[in-house]
């Protein structure tokens, strides 16, 4: 790496953390927002390394953000964790990496990452060359629902009695408290909603392993930060649940390539399509991945990688 540096940066009332990574110091920028909420991100540079290989196009910009990860060293990292002040701390980090490196980025989002990076997009699509999303979320109340009756269903196909009487213990959405949350999300990843070929636990183990695998978490972060997967997603619940973008962003002043996995069951295709529909932006295109779920990115990484490239070129996405 020509570039490889990790640093505090101060977003609002925070200090966040961020890791800079680039084959060529010439590459142009861009920003991963990940998914969760409070998934870390910088405990991801092997695995993108090795199944993405970005830093051979891109100024990869890893960023644990509010909440989570290293970001949660901070005393007031987790205080106002809210959409609107994630969505205000990517358009802060945007306007410092651009003034830095002197040229808009490409900003990949991944689910609720997607929605936040896409709003920040809205408010400055000045510092946005382009925008990726992959599963964003776009209608909360019909995500839920979708799950929920897709984990049902499922269970009940499978005769999974366990499965059946948990979901039927939580009711349908929606699901306001972490346990109800937990409890749909762990079996429409079990089913295969989430990440093809993965379970809830063999997701969570990937994460854990990582977070001791990298050279960039201490064993208190580590710690500080599975505390952060089940903290955020509790005190962000209200704010998914209403989340409603075919009514609150309804435009784009900058180009968008969206991504989805035809066996998401989390962020549904079908808001995704429809949403894809009605948006307005200078270029738009949506991208289907056939054979991935939420997390095309990983499920079809030399695919995303791709078109990642494409994007970078200004080629169409699925050309």
């Amino acid at each position: 790496m020509e570039i490889d540096l990790r640093e505090p940066v101060q977003l609002g009332n925070t200090t966040q953390w961020i890791r800079i990574r680039a084959a060529n110091a010439r590459n142009p920028l861009l920003l991963l927002v990940q998914m969760g909420p409070g998934l870390p991100m910088i405990n991801e540079v092997r695995t993108f390394g090795r199944l993405l290989s970005l830093e051979d196009d891109f100024t990869v910009i890893y960023w644990d953000q509010r909440g989570c990860g290293r970001s949660r060293r901070s005393g007031n990292s987790a205080r106002d964790l809210s959409i609107k002040a994630m969505v205000s701390d990517t358009e802060q980090l945007l306007a410092m990496l651009c003034d830095r490196f002197g040229t808009p980025a490409v900003v990949a989002g991944f689910s609720i990452g997607a929605t936040i990076a896409a709003q920040a997009a809205a408010r400055r699509p000045d510092l946005v060359a382009a925008l990726v999303t992959a599963g964003m979320d776009i209608d909360g109340a019909a995500a839920e629902k979708h799950a929920y009756e897709f984990a049902l269903a499922t269970a009940q196909a499978r005769k999974n009695r366990r499965a059946i009487r948990q979901l039927a213990a939580i009711g349908p959405p929606p699901h306001l408290e972490a346990r109800q949350f937990a409890t749909r999300a762990r079996w429409a990843a079990n089913f295969g909603g989430v990440r093809t070929g993965h379970t809830y636990n063999s997701m969570l183990r990937s994460v854990l392993v990582s977070l001791l695998r990298s050279p960039d978490y201490s064993l208190a972060d580590t710690i500080r930060t599975i505390r952060g997967l089940t903290a955020a997603p509790a005190a962000l619940l209200p704010e998914q649940a209403a989340l409603d973008l075919t009514h609150t962003l309804t435009s784009l002043n900058c180009p968008i390539v969206m991504v989805q996995g035809r066996h998401d069951q989390v962020a549904p295709a079908s808001s995704a399509a429809r949403y894809a529909e009605s948006l307005q932006a200078p270029a738009k295109q949506f991208v289907w991945f056939e054979h991935s779920a939420h997390m095309p990115h990983l499920e079809e990484p030399g695919r995303f990688r791709e078109l990642l490239a494409k994007v970078r070129l200004g080629l169409p996405a699925n050309a």
